[in-house]
């Protein structure tokens, strides 16, 4: 028993980098996959352009963007990440809802 356990942090341990490497890689994605959605270069996403943002988040496995793709709830989404409630998105609101 202690053995496994001493084997699972070992592993837990090794794999932190690994896991840190793919959350910055991810972030970079998602970062780029932004710039890419927002047409208008505004800084802000539209319903219409949060859509696309994430389209291309599950094309590249981000967080829930698959999930999100799978079930059609891009409005639910945009809702729950749209803090202000003023229908756009921001980077800081997309930042602030990776918390939640």
């Amino acid at each position: 028993m202690r053995l496994s356990i001493l084997v699972s942090i070992s592993t837990l341990a090794m794999a932190a980098p690994a896991l840190a490497l793919n959350a910055a890689a991810d972030s970079k994605a998602a970062q780029e996959n932004f710039s890419q959605a927002d047409g208008d270069k505004d800084g802000q996403l539209t319903k219409s352009e949060f859509r696309k943002f994430i389209d291309a988040n599950a094309a590249d496995d981000i967080g829930r963007a698959s999930m999100i793709k799978r079930f059609g709830t891009y409005d639910t989404a945009f809702g729950r990440v749209d803090a202000n409630k003023d229908g756009l998105v921001t980077p800081k609101e997309l930042a602030a809802s990776q918390g939640k």
